[in-house]
């Protein structure tokens, strides 16, 4: 089960990445396209939050089954930076910073995040091949 598992978090945490980069990036394009978006009660900064929480415990459980596996440094280390700038972009940059460098560094948390998780995915495959 965790050969299948951790593959799959990988994906899932690659793809939910994704789709807050995407929200963050055209959110904005979408609110002007669509302005009935806008009475919608659901917030940008709720729904930012709530792909965290969906994010956290998914790569933090493929980054521990790989991790174990193949014990890369790198992958740690991005998941972990990407996953603590995340964090901090969501509950504390909203009310801090300006809108614009919070959604850069939302990107540069996904990109990291997606990259290290790409790794961890690839590394995982690489060790459980037989040659």
């Amino acid at each position: 089960m965790k050969i299948l598992t951790q593959p799959l978090l990988d994906h899932l945490s690659i793809g939910v990445s994704a789709v807050c980069a995407i929200h963050c990036a055209a959110f904005p394009i979408m609110l002007v396209l669509f302005p009935a978006l806008a009475s919608l009660s659901v917030s940008e900064h709720a729904f930012h939050q709530a792909l965290v929480w969906l994010i956290v415990p998914m790569s933090l459980i493929a980054a521990f089954w790989g991790c174990r596996r193949h014990k890369d440094k790198f992958v740690l280390m991005g998941i972990s930076c990407g996953l603590l700038l995340l964090i901090s972009t969501a509950w504390f940059a909203h009310d801090l910073g300006s809108e614009l460098a919070e959604k850069l560094i939302t990107m540069l948390a996904t990109i990291i995040l997606a990259t290290a998780h790409w790794r961890n995915f690839l590394l995982c495959r690489k060790s459980t091949c037989v040659h």
